[in-house]
């Protein structure tokens, strides 16, 4: 029986993990750390950590972790400056790599971003890029760098220009090398992502492109 622990839980993403988490018996706890207390917290397994992004160092469960699934992530609109978002989608994201680390994590599943690049003059990818940096100079045993697409599905939160750029890209799907850009469902990385632990590789650095993600997609052929 494992121990997985999940960081950005009550996101849309996050949501969809736990739930997919929860319907595997190979797990005997989950913890979920939280700014605040979740649905979840009736079920047998679940054990809430409610702490602030900027304290996920002090995080302290009573046996080890197996798997840590990063599913923070927010926009600069929620974040409202540069500086707050680069808190989020670096520093919160970092410090839980650290962690891993400190703490003998096997696995570290992390979401990234398509184009994520630390050389790019684009804010939003130089900030994924040279997360993905920080996260592979820690020399984890096991590091997974999950980079899609839009991602579409039900959100908890309003992102009307992802919408929108869903609704084009899924109509351009006839361009040649369009499938690289297809949306993501946000059902089908939460289950890639746990499938991916559950067949593990073995130590390394992975990158799952968005194509990948939906080639993988182990709900593909039910």
């Amino acid at each position: 029986m494992k121990t997985a622990l999940v960081v950005g839980a009550t996101g849309a993403t996050g949501s969809a993990l736990v739930n997919a988490l929860l319907t595997s018996d190979q797990y005997r706890a989950i913890h979920l750390v939280s700014r605040r207390t979740t649905h979840w917290r009736h079920r047998e397994v679940i054990r809430e950590h409610i702490l602030p992004l900027s304290r996920i160092g002090d995080l302290t469960t009573p046996y080890a972790i197996d798997e840590v699934y990063c599913c923070l992530g927010t926009t600069m609109k929620t974040a409202g400056s540069k500086a707050a978002f680069r808190a989020v989608d670096y520093g919160a994201v970092v410090a839980l790599g650290q962690w891993a680390k400190e703490n003998g994590v096997g696995q570290l599943h992390v979401i990234s971003s398509k184009g994520a690049n630390a050389g790019s003059r684009n804010f939003y990818l130089r900030t994924k890029g040279e997360m993905e940096q920080a996260l592979s100079a820690l020399d984890l045993p096991a590091l997974y760098l999950y980079r899609p697409s839009l991602l579409s599905g039900e959100r908890i939160d309003d992102r009307r220009g992802e919408r929108f750029g869903e609704f084009i890209l899924n109509r351009l799907t006839w361009l040649p090398g369009s499938a690289k850009w297809r949306p993501v469902p946000i059902d089908t990385l939460a289950q890639v992502m746990i499938e991916r632990a559950h067949r593990h590789e073995g130590k390394g650095r992975f990158r799952i492109e968005s194509e990948q993600i939906l080639q993988l997609d182990p709900t593909a052929s039910e």
